[in-house]
């Protein structure tokens, strides 16, 4: 009967979360000083030979409960900040630079993400030549 079926459901697209693409990197030396937060004491100490890489996104960072992390080679960089109003470029530090490797390609995923190479190699899918790669700042 036709009277017995309930209406179709309508349902939302869920949000995209795609990371926008790299289009520049920055690299150079500087002062780590910790932001100074309200509640209770920043868990990081300054770093006065730290390295910042400044990432520029093809389009604004999504807005997530999950931070976006920079994989530079095996290193995982979290510690990071939006530098302009568009959000179109990051902050990363590098609070111990001997640890990056010249030469280690550079990437971004979500927290708790591997990074891109890596899911390419599960996948089965040939990794190409990186984009940007980490060269020590002079």
């Amino acid at each position: 009967m036709p009277f017995d079926q309930a209406p179709q459901v309508e349902t939302a697209p869920g949000p995209n979360w795609e990371l926008p693409e790299i289009t520049n990197v920055k690299i150079q030396s500087a002062a780590f000083t910790p932001t100074s937060l309200r509640n209770f004491e920043h868990p990081l100490a300054a770093v006065d030979n730290a390295v910042e890489i400044v990432v520029s996104l093809k389009g604004p960072m999504p807005i997530r409960a999950m931070a976006p992390v920079l994989w530079v080679g095996g290193q995982r960089l979290t510690e990071s900040e939006v530098v302009d109003k568009g959000g179109k470029k990051m902050r990363f530090w590098a609070l111990d630079p001997p640890k990056l490797e010249e030469g280690a390609p550079i990437s971004m995923a979500w927290m708790n993400e591997p990074p891109a190479s890596v899911v390419a190699t599960a996948r089965g899918i040939a990794q190409h030549q990186a984009k940007f790669t980490y060269k020590r700042p002079k």
